[in-house]
Parts: C-alpha cells; structure tokens; sequence
C-alpha cells in the first residue's frame, strides 16, 4: 500500500494533524537549526573591523562566551593591546637612548681598572699644564695604591707629593676635582716651603710648599661580577 493510500485511510482529523503537524515540525527543526547556528555565530561587535557591512537584526544575534564573534573581539581586544604597546615603542626607544647615554657618561666618568696608569699620566699632567702666571706646581711623585680586588668597583688612590705656592696649589686641586674622569683629593697636608733673606733687595723670599695629597677614585671592571655572599 503506498502512502498516499495510508494517508487517506486515516481519519479525517488524523489527516489535518498531519496535514499542519508535518510542515510545524519541519518549521521548528529549521528554527533550531538556525537559532544553534545563531549561537555558534554569536554577537556582533560593531567596534571590531569585520563586523563593517554586517545588517543582521539585532533580535537574532545571541551572546555566547563560545562563540566566533566572541573570539573575533577576543582577539581584537588582543591585537589592540599590541597595537598600543607598539605605538609606545618610539617613546621607549628614546627613553632607553636617554639612559643608554647617561650610563656612557657615568662609565666615561669613573675610569676601569686597566686604566689606572692613565690616571696616573693624568694627575701628572694637569700639573704641568698649570699656567705659569696663575701659579707654580712642581709634581715630585706619584703612586698607585691599590687595596686589591674587592668585586667590579672599588677605591684607587694616587698618593702624590709636590711643591707649589698657594696659588698654584689651589689652581691644580680644582683642575682634579673639576675633570672629567672622577678624582677627589681625600688628605691633604702642607708644609710651608723655606723662607730666606736676599741679600740683594734685604726682603724676604718664599720657597715653595710641599705638599702631598691623596687623590682617589672609583675603578671598575666591566667584565668581573661581584661574587655572592656564602
């Protein structure tokens, strides 16, 4: 018997509960279809790039956790936040070459260790370069005294004897403490120099003072570590 043969041996009522159950239920399972479907595509975000163009009604977008417009924001939200990070890059860049350039004059200031004997040329240097008519400087010695190796940075100190008159003396502790590299006269002792009698002009003559100070620095080495505490 075939089914249209079955159908019309129903009852009269059986045949319109078919006749406008089918298309009902063919109706709502396309419904949920659709409505799953709808879920799994999620809310539209206006704010996100791929949703320009997008003109479904706003009743039919369903806001799952789950779902693909949730990841799309997600992922904007994402590359927003690097978008921003980047856009920090050239403020960063400057700030690191701000302190890149401080950490240059700092390391130009205090010398290395392998530049000991620079120093030393240095101190000996600057007193001869004292302008004869501001004063007179007479550099006898210099030594390095080195308290040994104490880590990457530690105290060097250039014990130096000579003769000089006032002006001279104060001329060439500035030039120290005024140079480039650091240096501070830690001690100081003077000793005024002879005094005499020339015979010629019956006036007193004043010999040059003698002098010995203790310069110091600050050494370090780049390459050494400073090693830790047992």
């Amino acid at each position: 018997m075939s089914l249209l043969a079955n159908f019309n041996a129903l009852p009269r009522q059986k045949q319109l509960a078919v006749v406008y159950g089918l298309p009902a239920a063919i109706a709502a399972l396309l419904l949920y279809w659709a409505w799953h479907d709808l879920g799994k595509l999620g809310k539209i975000n206006p704010e996100v790039p791929e949703a320009e163009g997008n003109k479904l009604p706003s009743f039919l977008q369903r806001d799952v956790p789950t779902s693909v417009w949730s990841e799309i924001t997600d992922l904007h939200g994402q590359i927003k936040s690097q978008e921003e990070i980047i856009a920090r890059g050239p403020d960063v860049a400057k700030k690191l070459a701000a302190l890149e350039s401080e950490n240059k004059a700092l390391q130009e200031r205090l010398p290395q260790e392998s530049e000991k004997a620079e120093m030393r040329d240095m101190i000996e240097r600057l007193a001869r370069e004292i302008p004869k008519d501001i004063g007179t400087v007479e550099l006898k010695s210099v030594t390095i005294v080195d308290n040994g190796d104490r880590g990457d940075t530690r105290t060097i100190t250039f014990q130096t004897d000579l003769a000089g008159d006032q002006d001279g003396i104060i001329k060439y502790i500035d030039s120290l403490e005024k140079n480039t590299r650091f240096m501070a006269v830690n001690t100081l002792s003077i000793h005024a120099g002879q005094v005499t009698l020339d015979q010629t002009t019956r006036k007193l003559a004043y010999g040059l003072h003698n002098v010995h100070m203790d310069i110091v620095t600050y050494v370090y080495n780049p390459s050494k570590k400073t090693a830790p505490a047992p």
